[in-house]
């Protein structure tokens, strides 16, 4: 069986009048508020392979007060754990699988599934139920047993090939490691998750182009920590921090849209990154097959979209490849017979940024947008690079850092040493780089 599918419509009335995006990228232009609550449930949810069944919280509380009043001599007792375990939701900080109760049917919105799934695919079926093991008090294991009840196999139905398989693979091992530390986990996940989510839509911005080189890899985007000050004359930050991600994140619902018309829905085959389809055309023996494919819809729709793109004319696929996603990003220029694309393509841009990059954007004056990371990011980003390990050489964890999507320029990198040396985690042997390891703090 070929490892894709690609059926294209050939005729002009048979073109998609409108551009879908069903994956690889899970905001719409409107309508992309999620809660962070069911996102963080559907998605451990997925990692565990389980979910809830549907009930509601007050008789999942009633159901432990019966299993308490059998087994304490004291009833009167239940009012005090009930106070203890159900009150300013402390009952979700007992164990990663509480969360579980966030992710009922009846919460879940579409968006927070899209959301969730974005997740899936870093997370490619790793599976944590045997990883995952929390350390409970009496008390507390009773309540988590009186939810195991509930607990049936599930999750999220991932069905995307990852797109960057570098990012992933941090991903799950970050994971990994959080898994050990299940309280600390509890605290950090949603923090964990707000991160990631951020890295893959920049790393998807920044290589999304790069299609024809192979797999995508950790590109320059450069952060500064929250408490510095941003200067105009910093290099790095201006032509390799926010402004190359804005930037980039222009050829994301263009390429992705496209990238969907390509791929048939197949319950047998997962949806592929353009990379990967590129990859596989090249190795296909009668590609030919493909390339007229791809050809005939290119010009149907460069009629049907009004354009006056010139397509390269070429008997290598991969050559009509690139002119069908040169015609994708040239139906949203400005000045077209349709401009609501133009203005439909910034409004998905503004939904990524201030949904997915809220927290790590920010203006500073003269120097523009730049790219922030708080102490909180840091320490998490710190204790998940540095892992199993007790320490790391700083240059070795500068370079963790680059490998999950995150750059510091020079004067950052002294003001990271300053912070680990005002919270006491680092062992200085010299003024040398090399010299410097930085503890965990878990």
């Amino acid at each position: 069986m070929c490892p894709i599918n690609i059926n294209l419509p050939s005729t002009v009335e048979n073109v998609p009048k409108i551009n879908l995006l069903n994956s690889y990228l899970p905001l719409r232009n409107k309508g992309n508020d999620f809660s962070w609550d069911t996102v963080v449930g559907l998605f451990l949810g997925s990692a565990l392979h389980q979910e809830i069944k549907e009930q509601p919280l007050n008789l999942f509380i009633y159901k432990c007060k019966e299993i308490f009043n059998q087994k304490l001599d004291a009833p009167n007792f239940w009012y005090v754990l009930e106070k203890m375990y159900f009150e300013n939701e402390e009952f979700y900080k007992l164990a990663p699988e509480c969360l579980l109760f966030r992710a009922q049917k009846s919460n879940i919105s579409a968006v927070d599934k899209r959301v969730a799934l974005m997740y899936c695919t870093l997370l490619n079926g790793l599976n944590l139920s045997d990883i995952l093991k929390t350390n409970l008090n009496f008390l507390e294991k009773q309540i988590v047993d009186v939810l195991k009840e509930s607990i049936v196999p599930g999750g999220l139905n991932n069905k995307e090939d990852p797109y960057l398989p570098f990012l992933s693979e941090y991903f799950c091992k970050d994971l990994q490691f959080l898994s050990s530390k299940p309280k600390y986990m509890l605290n950090e996940l949603q923090n964990f998750l707000s991160i990631y989510g951020f890295l893959y839509c920049s790393q998807l911005a920044l290589n999304i182009r790069e299609w024809r080189v192979g797999i995508p890899k950790s590109k320059p985007l450069y952060f500064i920590m929250d408490n510095e000050k941003a200067s105009s004359e910093r290099t790095d930050i201006q032509r390799s921090g926010w402004r190359s991600f804005n930037d980039a994140a222009d050829y994301l619902f263009p390429m992705l849209s496209m990238l969907e018309n390509l791929q048939e829905e197949d319950k047998l085959l997962k949806k592929k990154p353009l990379w990967r389809m590129a990859e596989l055309l090249k190795l296909e023996k009668d590609s030919s097959i493909f390339r007229e494919s791809i050809k005939k819809f290119a010009c149907a729709f460069k009629a049907q979209r009004n354009l006056n793109t010139d397509l390269k004319q070429s008997d290598d696929v991969l050559e009509w490849l690139d002119n069908l996603m040169l015609l994708a990003r040239d139906q949203f220029k400005k000045g077209l017979i349709d401009s609501t694309r133009h203005d439909i393509n910034k409004k998905y841009v503004k939904e990524i940024e201030s949904k997915i990059g809220g927290a790590f954007i920010q203006s500073r004056g003269r120097a523009g947008r730049v790219l922030v990371l708080n102490q909180d990011n840091i320490i998490l980003l710190t204790n998940i690079a540095i892992g199993i390990k007790e320490k790391l050489r700083f240059h070795e964890l500068v370079l963790a850092f680059e490998g999950r999507g995150i750059y510091f320029d020079k004067q950052s990198k002294l003001k990271l040493i300053e912070f680990y040396e005002r919270i006491g985690n680092v062992d200085r042997m010299s003024d040398s780089g090399d010299a410097i390891y930085v503890r965990k703090t878990v």
